[in-house]
This record gives C-alpha cells, structure tokens and sequence, in this order.
C-alpha cells in the first residue's frame, strides 16, 4: 500500500474485496479536505497528538499518534453506505480489521505505528459499545486493539482519573496494534474472569518483549483470572 496516498479503489468483484470495500481509506490530506472527517482529523492533530494539562503525565495525550502522523500511517475510514445500525457496523468492523491488517508495514518497529480511524457520524454511543464489547476478542488474538470513543466517554485516564481521554465529539472505532502498556485495558475488572484471561493470554503471546514488569504484572493478571475461574495453570 502506497502511504503517500492511498485512497482505496478496490475491484467490484465478490469475496473479500467486496467486504474491503464496506468502508472507504483516505489518507491524511484527503481527510482534512473531507467534511466528515475534517473535524476528526483536527481533533486528533491538535488535541490526541498534543500534550494536554490534564494528562497527568509527559508528552502527547497518545505518545504514539505524532510519529504515525510523520511517517504518513494514520488512515481515516468511513462506511460506504454509512452505518445505520449494529449490523451494518459489525460488517464495517470487519473491513475495518481486514484493512489494517492488509496495511503496510506488516513487520518491523512502525508496525505499532499504523493506524485506522474509523469514523461513525450520527452513530449511537450505545451502538458503538456493543459492537466493541462483541468485536474486540477478535482483534486482541491478532495482536490488534480495537478503542471506543464517542461524546461524553466515561473511562479514566491511565495517570489522571479526572481525564477523559476517550471522549471524542464524533463516535469512532480505532484499529491498531497491540503494545507494551496495553496491560491495564486487557486486565479491567468489568471484564468477566474468562475474557480477561483470554485477553492476558493474547498480550504474553503478542508481547514477548514487553518489560519484565509488565510480564509479570500479566501473569500475575492471569492467575487471577484463572483462579476465579478455577482452573489451574497449565502444567
């Protein structure tokens, strides 16, 4: 894939392409011309790539969006025909996986950069919830992360419980790489013991040079989960 410009025309053929062409890729300058994804765009480059007062730490509000950004692998999707209901989501959601993971790099350090936004307009929050609550096993036993954002998100931030770093004005669903620090969203208590232990098992896996720390702090995870569960650990 061409990270210049990358404006997807896919064949009108049956099979996988027709699922590609459920949602439609434009690249960064293409999305700041679009009148969907222009407020979006704007948004994610002067506020998620920016450092914020309230972040509770150092550094951009996601410290990875700005070297994406450089490098050109932040895509912007929106269903074709948009969404109307959790149907028609869950088929973008599938397309949306199918991109990124058809997207280029697909080895190497910028792996973890690349980035699709999928853009949901006039979508309901509610909507969005459940289809990420049903999706995201999917893409976290690829090595992927799908996140939710929408207006008035509640979830806290990692470093300032009073922030909130998932509220965006439009609803949107993001499709990108697992990486070291994904632990605490892997291991939330609202998840029942048998989805945290899947999700732990899937970040050992994927995260083989994650920090000892956050190994150990996975493990640990894991036996919780499995001890609440009341299976042993393998032999």
């Amino acid at each position: 894939m061409n990270h210049g410009n990358d404006h997807c025309t896919l064949p009108d053929g049956g099979g996988a392409d027709s699922g590609l062409a459920r949602i439609r890729l434009y690249d960064q300058r293409e999305a700041a011309a679009e009148e969907l994804l222009r407020p979006v765009h704007a948004w994610i480059s002067g506020h998620v790539a920016r450092p914020h007062p309230d972040l509770g730490r150092r550094g951009a509000v996601c410290p990875f969006v700005p070297l994406s950004q450089r490098l050109g692998l932040i895509r912007y999707a929106l269903a074709e025909p948009p969404v109307r209901d959790e149907a028609g989501l869950v088929a973008a959601v599938a397309a949306l996986k199918a991109h990124w993971l058809a997207m280029e790099p697909h080895s190497g350090q910028h792996t973890i950069d690349k980035t699709i936004v999928l853009v949901l307009p006039g979508v309901a929050a509610a909507t969005v919830v459940r289809v990420h609550d049903r999706l995201k096993p999917e893409f976290v036993a690829e090595g992927m992360m799908l996140g939710e954002f929408f207006p008035g998100h509640p979830g806290p931030g990692l470093h300032n419980p009073d922030f909130r770093p998932l509220h965006s004005d439009t609803p949107l669903l993001v499709a990108r790489s697992m990486v070291g620090n994904d632990l605490p969203f892997l291991a939330e208590q609202r998840y029942p013991p048998a989805r945290r232990a899947g999700f732990v098992e899937s970040f050992l896996r994927h995260q083989p040079g994650a920090s000892p720390v956050a190994r150990q702090r996975a493990r640990a995870e894991l036996e919780r989960a499995r001890d609440e569960l009341g299976h042993p650990p393998p032999a």
